[in-house]
């Protein structure tokens, strides 16, 4: 059994954060002592001082994690890389690295490998993956008799706790955050062939102990296949779609936490019309977004790179901000 190394977006984490707070400065209006928080903040985290930042809704939001997500042609990639990541051993279990390998933990969990076509709720591409050191998250399972459940560590792998979402069937994709210690979601995809799918959220207020499902309209407004999730805060959400669809990019958005469902209106440039479109995961830090889009050309495998839409009010409005592109030259 390989060991996985799953894809990674082309642009170097320094570089990114670099760029995403150069451009966070410069962005959007200037409201009363915006700018003076962030310069502080870039500050105290450049000297590796942990920042707290408050949510909508006055919770301490956690650092962005790593978060994974999925291309058009089904294959696992990270949206965005915290310094925080995952592989397998040759036995399957699952390794956690932390702060670029600094700290490694084996997880109490096995799974196979990507691509391995044996669909069982327990390959990598069917498990959803939510890793910070302050919380890292594993939903896996979901098919035939194994109900969804949720690998919960605090500690950086110390220990770990198992809970249970649901029994019912869906697992075919899972995508898992939180936005605080205590408040996290997740959305399961059941998988029906042809390229349709139904979705299913779910939210937790006690750090994942329990799960509630958001009975909601997602699937009577889109049931294509998802290639990522996100919650800016316990009411803005975001379900993403590969591009085999008419509006691209394919992007779902719920301002009251899951209960109805729109329509994203994006516009992009001209110069993207002629490349298909596939939004991964979006990434919050307080109110300011991240939206990666994959760009490709002549089929799936052919990926050009990666665009980016940003955001300075929890995702409410995105813009296309040329200067987090990530293409191969020529394009």
């Amino acid at each position: 059994m390989r060991e996985i190394s799953p894809f990674q977006l082309t642009f170097q984490e320094e570089k990114y954060y670099e760029k995403r707070f150069i451009n966070i400065l410069n962005m959007g209006k200037k409201r009363n002592g915006i700018v003076a928080l962030i310069v502080v903040f870039l500050l105290v985290s450049t000297a590796g001082i942990p920042v707290a930042c408050q949510s909508a809704d006055g919770g301490s939001a956690l650092k962005p994690g790593t978060i994974y997500s999925h291309n058009s042609g089904g294959e696992q990639v990270i949206a965005h890389d915290a310094g925080n990541s995952y592989s397998l051993d040759k036995e399957g279990h699952v390794i956690i690295s932390y702060n670029k390998g600094e700290t490694t933990v084996k997880v109490p969990l096995t799974l196979y490998p990507g691509g391995s076509n044996y669909e069982s709720g327990m390959t990598v591409d069917e498990t959803g993956f939510y890793i910070s050191e302050e919380k890292t998250a594993i939903a896996y399972g979901g098919f035939g008799e194994k109900p969804v459940q949720v690998l919960i560590s605090e500690g950086m792998g110390k220990s770990w706790n198992t809970y249970t979402v649901t029994k019912e069937t869906r697992g075919s994709t899972k995508y898992i955050g939180f936005v605080t210690k205590n408040d996290g979601w997740l959305v399961l995809s059941n998988f029906h062939g042809m390229g349709s799918e139904d979705h299913y959220i779910y939210k937790t207020a006690d750090g994942g102990k329990t799960w509630t499902e958001v009975v909601g309209n997602a699937n009577d407004v889109y049931t294509r296949v998802l290639t990522g999730a996100g919650f800016a805060n316990d009411d803005i959400g975001f379900l993403s779609f590969r591009y085999d669809t008419d509006f691209q990019p394919a992007i779902l958005v719920t301002q009251d936490g899951g209960l109805s469902w729109t329509v994203l209106n994006i516009k992009l440039p001209e110069n993207f019309d002629t490349y298909s479109k596939t939004p991964l995961s979006p990434v919050f830090e307080g109110a300011n977004g991240l939206f990666p889009i994959l760009l490709s050309k002549d089929g799936a495998s052919n990926v050009i790179g990666t665009i980016y839409l940003t955001s300075d009010n929890y995702g409410k409005t995105w813009v296309y901000n040329k200067a987090f592109d990530s293409l191969k030259s020529g394009n």
